[in-house]
């Protein structure tokens, strides 16, 4: 066996976004609830196991894991933005709406359907948890069982490194949605902003700083991207021998 906290760490956060897949399916799904229900339910869970993810960079940064600690803190720390610098301060607006992906663009004349199969073609909290909580079930069960076993069975070696192909374009544009959705709000309150004159002649405008980090997606997320795909390549091959890359994986040995 590996590192037993390590092993913890992981198997506890497989329980916890266990959770709130499972009650995103049985909101959305079995109790046709709304989005705004989901949030009732889920607001806790969720906020204590993706906050749980900040010790995944401190984690890298001791050298606990194998893991580049700037990766990792772009990963976390997108997340850890969306989930309390837009979600936690406007719950109503980000939680209760949606993005319509069956609005047409401007310049497309040919705009998506508003359903498909009797499932709406939009982007609000359960697209955005659905990404999530399937990504880090399977993920945090992979680096479990590295550490358990000191290795893991192929199918789910295969569902680490190929989940993330449809699930993280879905979960950036979920992010982006929850932006769109609360920013107007964010922006109109000028929320955690500072203005001059004030005694230490120091300004900062915190929608501003929104709109920067959205506009850092652009170069960061392919980087991100591609990086997840060369890794994909690397392991899938056996040109890793199937080491884990990320987060919380297989501790460094003494």
């Amino acid at each position: 066996m590996g590192n037993p906290y390590l092993l913890l760490y992981n198997a506890a956060l497989v329980l916890g976004w266990g959770y709130c897949l499972y009650l995103t399916i049985d909101t959305m799904l079995v109790k046709k609830g709304t989005t705004a229900d989901l949030w009732q339910v889920v607001e806790m869970p969720l906020k204590v196991s993706q906050t749980a993810a900040l010790l995944e960079v401190v984690h890298s940064a001791i050298g606990l894991v194998r893991s580049p600690v700037m990766i990792t803190a772009m990963q976390v720390s997108s997340r850890i933005w969306v989930l309390w610098g837009i979600i936690n301060p406007e719950p109503v607006l980000a939680t209760g709406g949606a993005v319509q992906l069956s609005q047409p663009l401007p310049g497309v004349s040919l705009p998506l359907p508003a359903e498909v199969g009797g499932v709406p073609l939009a982007l609000n909290l359960a697209t955005l948890l659905t990404a999530w909580s399937i990504t880090e079930v399977v993920r945090y069960s992979f680096f479990a069982v590295k550490e358990l076993a000191g290795s893991v069975p192929y199918p789910l070696l295969w569902l680490r490194y190929t989940t993330f192909i449809p699930l993280y374009p879905l979960g950036v544009a979920s992010e982006l949605s929850m932006v769109r959705l609360a920013l107007p709000a964010i922006w109109a309150r000028h929320l955690w902003s500072v203005d001059l004159p004030n005694a230490f002649n120091w300004a900062f405008d915190y929608p501003v700083l929104c709109a920067l980090i959205v506009l850092s997606y652009l170069p960061g997320l392919p980087q991100l991207y591609l990086y997840m795909l060369a890794q994909r390549k690397k392991v899938l091959s056996g040109g890793s021998g199937g080491k884990p890359s990320g987060g919380s994986g297989k501790a460094k040995s003494s």
